[in-house]
């Protein structure tokens, strides 16, 4: 699980009056609106006898701590400690981490780490969302499976031919192949042609014959973890797929799915798009739960790729230089301090009060230079 980027913590539409509880990263976060309707996301433990701020209620602009009525404002400071008095002024390491927000596409989006503004990669695009040419729904899906393997999973064209018989059959798996491959340090996209079955149903058939060529369009963007992809089933007929794979925890994963359609647009066929939806998730779910191992592995040598495989490798490649950068979470000395010792995912805002003795130690990151930097307190 990796820090320093934006993960989708909530649909837009759950979080309205009261806080709700998020886990990401292994981590719980409360998740609150302000009275401006602002979204907020802090860590959702209170630093006094460690309540669980999700589980209290809003005040003002702030979340108040169900157990001693602590109230956090959106910067994770606390301005009031009911007990003390109003004239109380909390001492300066009153904080907990507090993340930036932003809301787009229906989802709450969410920064997890503490690198400054300057230096996060943007956050992916997604033009059709709000085209009336394109209708759209959304479902969601829960993993057994690290979030790696599931956006994998998402940009592997290949599978097509053994794992969904709608979109590939075994007989033309050799003639499916990528035309191009665009990549960069955070997002990547690839262009393929694969000749999948003849849909079933008199009104499928006229949508696409035997054998007719197909344009699929993978993306895979760090940021939200998104594996998205385009079917251009005929010249007038496509489907986009947009999913954010949010790591709950190293073996859980939650998918945040939009799905666009620009034919059949009323919404009464919005029930079989959502089933058949349903069903790929089902089909892949088959597979990926059960892959091993349950992390993708640390080194190429340890698994066989081949030449179809070289969009999954631009991904791998990309996530791969972010754990060199220190910016991977230490599962296992995580684990050790398990019910022990409160961590947190450090936030922009430890660098801006370096100078505060936090009552709550960052999560550990392993190796590369600025996990040893961190661990060093510099």
């Amino acid at each position: 699980m990796l820090i320093n980027l934006w993960y989708v913590a909530e649909w837009s539409k759950a979080v309205e009056d009261q806080p709700v509880r998020t886990r990401m990263l292994g981590q719980d976060f409360v998740l609150f609106r302000d009275s401006a309707g602002t979204v907020h996301c802090l860590s959702d433990v209170c630093l006094h006898r460690g309540g669980s701020l999700s589980g209290g209620w809003r005040k003002g602009d702030c979340v108040a701590c169900p157990y001693h009525g602590w109230c956090y404002d959106g910067t994770g400071r606390v301005v009031l400690v009911p007990s003390e008095g109003e004239d109380f002024t909390p001492p300066r390491r009153a904080r907990i981490d507090a993340y930036p927000t932003c809301e787009r596409f229906g989802m709450i989006w969410v920064f997890l780490g503490d690198a400054p503004e300057e230096e996060r990669f943007p956050l992916p695009e997604f033009p059709e969302y709000d085209d009336q040419d394109w209708k759209r729904i959304t479902d969601e899906w829960h993993w057994r499976a690290e979030a790696a393997r599931v956006v994998e999973n998402g940009i592997d064209i290949a599978h097509a031919s053994f794992v969904h018989p709608s979109f590939g059959m075994e007989a033309t798996a050799y003639e499916n192949h990528i035309v191009e491959v665009e990549k960069n340090d955070y997002r990547g996209r690839s262009e393929n042609i694969q000749y999948p079955p003849q849909m079933k149903g008199w009104l499928r058939r006229r949508m696409r014959k035997e054998r007719q060529p197909t344009v699929t369009k993978p993306e895979w963007h760090l940021n939200g973890l998104i594996a998205r992809i385009r079917i251009d089933i005929n010249p007038k007929m496509s489907i986009i797929m947009f999913d954010a794979n949010t790591p709950v925890d190293e073996h859980h994963t939650r998918t945040f799915a939009t799905q666009l359609r620009n034919f059949l647009k009323p919404d009464i066929f919005d029930r079989g798009s959502r089933k058949r939806l349903r069903k790929i998730f089902a089909q892949d779910t088959a597979i990926v739960e059960r892959a091993t191992p349950n992390f993708l592995p640390e080194s190429h040598l340890h698994e066989l790729s081949v030449k179809d495989d070289r969009f999954m490798g631009s991904f791998r490649a990309a996530r791969r230089r972010l754990i060199e950068k220190g910016w991977q979470i230490d599962s296992a000395a995580v684990a050790a301090h398990r019910r022990r010792k409160v961590l947190t995912i450090p936030s922009p805002q430890r660098r801006q009060h370096a100078d505060i003795d936090w009552v709550m130690a960052p999560v550990p990151l392993t190796g590369g230079r600025e996990a040893g930097a961190r661990a060093a307190g510099l």
